[in-house]
């Protein structure tokens, strides 16, 4: 489910006064008031955390294929097309962040080790903003993550 850019707003002051039990997340995920629904998700460790989707690219499957509603000049060097999808995504990543910042203040210094993933290390939750993409053929996503506190998505290699 992708996250609309007009609840954006109301997200960050939620986020922050969501009371959260890291070991009862409802399994159904949070809807927050704003009409963000998080979804709960297990860390390959098993840590219990919440996620939302702020922007998808489209499957690459058909373009590694050579097929689906892409020019032949695109057909032609994927690799371009999936840079542009990236390119895309970093730009609504930084929005985000924006977004964030006016709520939230600065993030923690982004770590070498993880272009493209801040974080907002709070007392009782950490907020991940990033970019994820599971395979070279699966889109291109900015996600936020709500983890406990301490954690980063990186360190739950998320």
């Amino acid at each position: 489910m992708i996250f609309s850019p007009s609840e954006h707003p109301a997200l960050w002051s939620a986020l922050l006064a969501l009371p959260v039990s890291w070991d009862a997340l409802p399994k159904q995920g949070v809807t927050l008031s704003g009409g963000a629904h998080l979804l709960r998700q297990n860390a390959p460790d098993g840590t219990l955390y919440l996620n939302v989707t702020f922007h998808e690219s489209e499957d690459f499957q058909a373009l590694q294929d050579g097929r689906g509603d892409y020019t032949e000049e695109e057909l032609d060097d994927p690799d371009a097309v999936i840079e542009q999808r990236w390119a895309e995504a970093r730009e609504v990543m930084w929005n985000v962040i924006a977004e964030a910042a006016q709520v939230l203040g600065e993030p923690a210094e982004a770590q070498e080790d993880a272009p493209g993933r801040v974080n907002w290390l709070l007392a009782d939750r950490t907020i991940s903003v990033g970019l994820f993409q599971a395979d070279r053929d699966c889109p291109v996503e900015v996600c936020l993550w709500l983890l406990p506190p301490g954690l980063t998505a990186d360190s739950l290699e998320l």
